[in-house]
């Protein structure tokens, strides 16, 4: 059994911190990988807890992106729950980030909705965890719209269209996510302008289709599918889809996508998105926001 919590040590966690990050979300059961750590703490500011072996058993973190930054990875190994480790970790990201006049967000599960409820945080929408092991989704792109994968001569116009869409500039991690799985990285484009647009990356069980942003439900599926089939094929995906896009949730179950578990979108302090839920369709993850 752990000793006493005051015996764990709080620290900054900086990009030397991923492989221990990465063991911390392994044990927990979660699906990141070394390379997501790395990018978050390159690009982010994290906290962690240290027991006396110099294990890391707790973590949070916060990715700056403007006007708003996005909570994450609060993780804390299941010997050392129960001790108020998480809460305290929160609040620490949370007021490096209001200190800086950013608004704090995140994705949460049912039960930890709860929790951030009392924290400020207000619901903003809904989403839905979907899965499968191998997954046939077929769709055509609309008339007139052409799906190619995505090239480095498409990465400046891409972020410029992904900015209003997500409600800030991301163009880094937009870049990361590209070189991640090029594959299943594709763009839609009608008449010379990008019309959306799907990256994904590979996890540790799954590889995760997102963000899916699109100028409409046609095009967002068409965009999915290529991501599916990119690569060696669809196997094992996740997929977070936004309840706004019924349909394509539907699409997605009828292609063997099963649900797994609901998010909710919350931001403190604030009722109103920061990104268009209109064009939408799936979230990077939410740990990237």
């Amino acid at each position: 059994m752990p000793s006493d919590p005051s015996s764990l040590t709080p620290h900054d966690l900086t990009p030397a911190d991923a492989g221990r990050g990465f063991l911390l979300s392994t044990e927990i059961g979660w699906n990141q990988v070394e390379a997501d750590w790395t990018y978050m703490l390159a690009n982010g500011s994290g906290v962690g807890m240290t027991d006396p072996a110099g294990k890391l058993v707790a973590s949070a973190m916060a990715l700056p992106y403007g006007a708003f930054g996005w909570v994450c990875m609060v993780l804390v190994a299941p010997d050392w729950r129960r001790n108020g480790i998480a809460t305290d970790l929160m609040n620490r990201v949370i007021a490096v980030l209001e200190a800086r006049g950013i608004m704090p967000g995140l994705d949460a599960t049912p039960a930890g909705r709860e929790v951030y409820r009392q924290l400020g945080f207000v619901d903003i929408y809904g989403i839905q965890r979907l899965i499968a092991e191998a997954p046939a989704l077929e769709a055509d792109a609309p008339k007139g719209v052409e799906i190619r994968e995505v090239a480095e001569g498409d990465m400046a116009a891409l972020a410029a269209y992904d900015a209003p869409v997500f409600g800030a500039d991301r163009s880094a991690l937009l870049r990361h996510l590209a070189a991640r799985q090029p594959a299943r990285a594709a763009v839609a484009l009608s008449e010379g302008r990008i019309r959306g647009f799907v990256l994904a990356r590979e996890g540790r069980t799954w590889t995760q289709v997102g963000p899916v942003h699109a100028d409409g439900e046609d095009t967002a599926k068409a965009l999915i599918a290529a991501a599916a089939h990119g690569g060696d094929g669809p196997r094992n995906l996740l997929i977070d889809a936004l309840d706004a896009h019924p349909a394509v949730q539907e699409w997605l179950t009828a292609g063997g996508f099963v649900f797994q578990r609901p998010y909710i979108r919350m931001i403190r302090g604030r009722s109103e998105a920061f990104d268009d839920p209109n064009r939408v369709f799936a979230l990077a993850g939410p740990e990237l926001g």
